[in-house]
């Protein structure tokens, strides 16, 4: 499968979080603006499938006054090479797989399928591996939530939590994540692939790196669950003032703050089980 790179032009008034959220849901990765002008916007966004008329199609039903700039294509090698890098974190040191060398043992070594989060040394994703960095409890488990290409996972289980369990929405990421255990030889990371904690009763360690209106949302139960710690990530600067009267309302009490480009993250533990 090859991945296309596809770029729009569309006014600023139409240029909204209802575009974005779409694109998303429709299985775009990597959106971002290109140039900003008083009478333009045009983004770019990637696709991983082998026919983009059906979706593009879709795309201006949504959106009529939206235009196709250019469209590229690349191999998944190519693609790999272009957005898969190396990153190290504290003890945690990662690398794309198509570096692997012989007899090197140090790395936890990603692939790429679909392209999950997790690939691209996203802040968020830094903000919670330093979190997980100085972890000095023995846990016996943990959530990962919103896991992507399980990064964080995989982190969790190099610090010998007993059992991970890695949920994410998106089943092409829970191919990822199985991917990525499999090449690290890990089994100690369990993947559901679902939208909620419901079905988890109680845990150690919470970690969720996702959206603001991820934690805003009660259906999944992401803050009502069980758990007695939380590493929490995923949220801009500017909405700092609403995330913390959301970690007030479900009872976690801050213990570590962080800022990183813009981007928030908090470790803290949890009052009222």
């Amino acid at each position: 499968m090859n991945v296309k790179i596809l770029r729009f032009k569309i006014e600023p008034y139409f240029f909204t979080k209802k575009l974005i959220s779409f694109f998303i849901l429709e299985g775009s990765k990597n959106l971002e603006i290109i140039e900003i002008s008083p009478n333009y916007v045009i983004f770019q966004c990637e696709l991983f499938i082998r026919d983009t008329k059906e979706i593009i199609d879709r795309f201006k039903k949504n959106f009529p006054t939206i235009e196709l700039v250019s469209e590229k294509e690349l191999s998944m090698e190519e693609w790999k090479r272009l957005r898969l890098s190396k990153l190290e974190v504290g003890k945690f040191k990662f690398k794309p797989i198509f570096e692997k060398q012989e007899n090197e043992e140090r790395f936890i070594y990603l692939d790429t399928l679909f392209g999950a989060f997790g690939i691209d040394n996203h802040p968020t994703t830094i903000i919670c591996l330093e979190f997980i960095d100085r972890i000095e409890k023995n846990y016996e488990t943990a959530v990962d939530f919103g896991a992507g290409n399980g990064i964080l996972s995989l982190a969790l289980s190099m610090i010998n939590i007993k059992k991970i369990i890695a949920i994410d929405i998106f089943f092409n990421y829970c191919l990822e994540i199985r991917q990525n255990c499999k090449i690290n030889k890990i089994s100690n990371i369990f993947i559901l692939n679902g939208n909620s904690m419901k079905i988890v009763k109680e845990v150690d360690l919470l970690v969720s790196n996702v959206p603001l209106s991820a934690f805003k949302d009660k259906n999944n139960s992401i803050l009502q669950s069980k758990f007695k710690e939380c590493i929490l990530s995923g949220v801009k600067i500017e909405n700092k003032d609403e995330f913390l009267e959301i970690i007030k309302t479900n009872q976690i009490e801050i213990k570590e703050f962080a800022e990183k480009e813009g981007w928030l993250g908090i470790k803290g533990v949890k009052t009222l089980s």
